[in-house]
């Protein structure tokens, strides 16, 4: 099951609480990085992306990815980085401005629960009995 909200309509905080509840689920991030960036967001993108790589563990042992390449698209025009949820990446994704507009995952195994998309969308998705839903975090998403 999936449940949608728009970012923008999201309060900064209640965003900050719902990275966090994610965050203690979650072991793994994917961050689609555009190839170029040409728009007046590009020398942020690339600071972040910058930052993020030097913060990451970058997971290139098959073992450790499992099914995740199955599971995770490519995209055209974009490097996909799946890094460990480690304490300093938390930190970059806490601190990300929203106008940046990258799509981004946060991972448990080889399942996205919560994902970020390019145009204002946040989405959280589990399994309709997950405790996941249980959480008034997520009272004002609608299900999809």
């Amino acid at each position: 099951m999936r449940r949608y909200a728009k970012l923008s309509s999201i309060d900064k905080k209640l965003f900050i609480d719902i990275l966090k509840f994610f965050f203690d689920k979650c072991d793994k991030v994917n961050i689609y990085f555009p190839n170029t960036t040409k728009n007046a967001q590009a020398k942020e993108i690339n600071t972040f992306k910058t930052n993020f790589l030097a913060a990451t563990h970058i997971i290139e042992n098959p073992e450790e990815l499992g099914n995740l390449e199955e599971s995770l698209e490519e995209k055209d025009g974009f490097s996909m980085i799946i890094a460990s949820l480690t304490e300093e990446v938390k930190e970059l994704i806490i601190q990300m401005k929203s106008n940046l507009s990258l799509n981004l995952g946060l991972i448990q195994g080889d399942k996205v629960l919560f994902y970020l998309g390019d145009e204002d969308e946040c989405v959280v998705e589990a399994d309709e009995d997950s405790d996941i839903f249980k959480s008034t975090l997520f009272d004002t998403f609608k299900t999809i």
